[in-house]
C-alpha cells in the first residue's frame, strides 16, 4: 500500500550523533526537543519569540551540491523541519572538559560574558558565520550579530572578541586596538580571520 512507504520518524544528526525522532506533536519546536529530550540545555529559552537570540544554534544541510550552514532560532524552528539536517549546539563545538573552541575562548578571555545566559547564542551565531564564510569582514560580523541581545556587557567586549576573527582585522596582536599590548597577552588573539579558522574550524 502507498501509505506504507511513508516514513514515520525523522532523521537528524545532533552534534554528530544520528538520531531517529518519532511520535512528537507537530507543533514541537527544535528547542523543546533539544532541551527536554536530548538534554542539551546550553541552548537557552529566552523570549520564546525569536527576538533575543539565546536559543541560536546551527542547522547544516546539503543543498545545490554543497553543505550550507545557517543559524536559526530554535524556539521558533519546527522540529519536523530539521529532518535530514545536522544540528549543532554549543555543547557540540567545545567544553571545559574537551577543550574550548576558539570562538568560546575568545569571548571568555575578552570578557564578553557576565551572567552567561546569552553567551551560547552569541557563540553559535558567530560560529555559524565563520563556518559559512571564514573570510567574513568586521562589518559583516557586526551586522549579522544584530539578532542576539545582551543585557549585561554593553556589547563592546562581545564585538571586540567577534571581530578578532574578521578577515580585515588589522589590529589583532599588532596595531593600537583591543588586541595589542597587555590585552594581546591576556587574550591571545593572534592569528585572527581565515588563518585561525583554517587551523581550528
Amino acid at each position: 500500500q502507498e501509505w506504507a512507504a511513508w516514513r514515520r520518524e525523522l532523521l537528524v544528526y545532533v552534534n554528530g550523533k544520528k538520531s531517529k525522532v518519532a511520535a512528537w506533536a507537530p507543533d514541537t519546536t527544535l528547542l523543546e526537543y533539544l532541551r527536554s529530550h536530548a538534554k542539551l540545555t546550553g541552548t537557552k529559552l529566552g523570549c520564546g519569540e525569536g527576538g533575543c537570540g539565546a536559543c541560536t544554534m546551527m542547522i547544516s544541510k546539503y543543498e545545490d551540491g554543497q553543505i550550507r550552514h545557517r543559524s536559526v532560532n530554535a524556539c521558533l524552528f519546527p522540529l519536523y523541519a530539521a529532518d535530514h539536517c545536522a544540528i549543532t549546539t554549543v555543547e557540540g563545538i567545545g567544553s571545559m572538559k574537551s577543550g574550548l573552541h576558539p570562538v568560546q575562548e575568545r569571548l571568555a578571555r575578552g570578557h564578553g560574558s557576565q551572567c552567561g545566559f546569552c553567551t551560547p547564542g552569541f557563540v553559535m551565531a558567530l560560529y555559524t558565520l565563520l563556518r559559512q564564510n571564514p573570510d567574513i569582514t568586521a562589518a559583516e560580523i557586526e551586522e549579522n550579530l544584530d539578532g542576539n541581545l545582551c543585557r549585561c556587557t554593553g556589547y563592546r567586549p562581545i564585538l571586540d572578541a567577534a571581530k578578532s576573527f574578521a578577515s580585515d582585522n588589522k589590529q589583532c596582536c599588532g596595531g593600537g586596538g583591543a588586541g595589542s599590548g597587555e590585552a594581546a597577552a591576556a587574550v591571545d588573539w593572534c592569528g585572527g580571520g581565515a588563518a585561525w579558522w583554517a587551523r581550528w574550524g
